[in-house]
Formats: C-alpha cells, sequence, structure tokens
C-alpha cells in the first residue's frame, strides 16, 4: 500500500524493509547463510540470539541481544521481537506456542502463588505482555513478532 503525504514538522521516516509476510528472497537467502555458517563451524542448535544476530545482518540492523523488552532487532524506527520455537515437523505444523518470557508475577503483581486465581494470573501476563508491547511502541512503529520454526534435524521454517 502506497504511504499517504502527511505534513510533519519531524519528518520521521519509518519506511518498513518489506511488507508484512513478503519476504524477499535476498533477506532469506542471507538468513539462511548466516546459519549454513553456524553449522559450518560445528554448531548443534540454533538458539534465539544466533536468529536475532542472523536477521540483524540480513536487514543491516541491530540486535540489542537484551533479556527485557521485545525490541530485539530494530531499523531506524521499527523493530521485531524475535521467538524461536523447535517443532517435529515445523513444515506441517499449523500453530505454534509461544512464551512471552521475562515475566515476573510475583515482581510485577505480587502474585506468589499463579495457580490460586488462573484468571487474575492470566490477566496478569497479558498485563506484562501489552505492557512491554506500550514501552516498545514508545520507540519504535512498527513492531513485529518475528517467529523461526526450526525441526530436530535443524531444517527451517521462517515467518516474518
Amino acid at each position: 500500500m502506497k504511504r499517504p503525504k502527511l505534513r510533519d514538522s519531524y519528518k520521521l521516516q519509518t519506511s518498513e524493509p518489506y511488507p508484512i509476510n513478503e519476504i524477499p528472497e535476498d533477506l532469506i537467502g542471507k538468513i539462511g547463510g548466516h546459519f549454513v555458517y553456524l553449522l559450518y563451524i560445528g554448531r548443534k542448535d540454533i538458539a534465539g540470539g544466533d536468529w536475532g544476530d542472523a536477521f540483524s545482518s540480513a536487514i543491516g540492523g541491530v540486535h540489542l541481544d537484551s533479556p527485557i523488552g521485545i525490541d530485539d532487532v530494530v531499523l531506524g524506527k521499527m523493530a521485531w521481537s524475535m521467538k524461536t520455537v523447535k517443532n517435529a515437523n515445523p513444515f506441517r505444523c499449523r500453530n505454534v506456542r509461544l512464551i512471552s518470557g521475562r515475566c515476573s508475577l510475583d515482581y510485577s503483581y505480587g502474585i506468589t502463588d499463579p495457580h490460586k486465581d488462573i484468571q487474575e494470573t492470566g490477566r496478569a501476563v497479558l498485563g506484562i505482555w501489552n505492557e512491554r508491547i506500550n514501552i516498545a511502541q514508545d520507540h519504535y512503529n512498527p513492531v513485529r513478532t518475528s517467529i523461526l520454526i526450526r525441526s530436530n534435524d535443524l531444517l527451517f521454517l521462517l515467518f516474518v
């Protein structure tokens, strides 16, 4: 979709490197090349940090590699939350379960027994996640989630 022409005194540019779910072939080749290199030097598995490194290198962005926040990779005013999931059949799986991580219910809400009230626990987890999104959007827009599904034998499937 074409970007609208606006009167903007700040002249901010929020251009995206590619449309959502339309990953350029050269980007896939660069990411694949990074993984091939890791396997060539003897790596037995690809971790979340490797996914962030490969993606940021491919797009010319910066991998923040921080254990807090959801802005793992940034390029200009855009950020990606990088997720990895292992699945025995990545090309056939229809859904995956993502872990929000960095969620201390005790620290954030004082919940010491998460099983006592499941509804309260669920609202608290969503509250923490939504606040992390709000913080990321204070600095970056758009914010996307990028998922790498990898199998046990390291065949990969990529969602960006």
